[in-house]
């Protein structure tokens, strides 16, 4: 019995005890920084008998910051909810879900292009964006994002497309 005794207590620890992973790991409330390259090309062109395809432009994304708050919308379903709120005054709300060590960013949208050249900002724009985030010592999340979508500028469309999109989180 003497023997017994200890080892139910090592069991009951080890059952109790467990590593956190997927919605758990996620919560919380993180800084982040977002940066990246998007490729503009203008839609081909006819005239006449002529076809104009016109070459790409790869244009720096503005470094965006600002704090974003990861809640549990659905413990069953590691679901959450997702608030991006930009520095710069944008809140932008999403949800995702959570499995193991990776976060799935669900889709939402953007109307404007964060990008520094001035030609560009007055662009309309809708952007769809994703994102797939891995977390790294239980602090900081890698986000790959994504970016798609069309704009005008004056009388011509352009098909806007990530080259490479980054949102690093850390937790406050």
């Amino acid at each position: 019995m003497k023997r017994i005794f200890p080892l139910l207590i090592c069991t009951l620890v080890l059952m109790t005890s467990c590593h956190k992973s997927g919605i758990k790991l996620f919560s919380g409330d993180y800084s982040f920084k977002t940066s990246g390259e998007v490729y503009i090309v203008a839609e081909a062109e006819v005239q006449g008998d002529d076809i104009i395809i016109p070459g790409a432009l790869v244009v720096s994304l503005i470094n965006e910051m600002g704090q974003l708050n990861i809640s549990v919308s659905d413990k069953d379903n590691d679901e959450v909810i997702v608030v991006i709120n930009h520095l710069n005054g944008d809140v932008v709300t999403t949800t995702g879900t959570c499995n193991g060590n990776t976060i799935e960013l669900d889709e939402f949208q953007r109307y404007t292009l964060p990008v520094s050249v001035s030609t560009w900002t007055g662009m309309n724009a809708t952007i769809t964006v994703r994102g797939t985030g891995h977390i790294y010592e239980d602090d900081m999340i890698v986000f790959d994002m994504s970016y798609t979508g069309k704009g005008t500028l004056g009388d011509v469309t352009y098909v806007i497309k990530d080259k490479d999109v980054r949102m690093v989180a850390y937790r406050n």
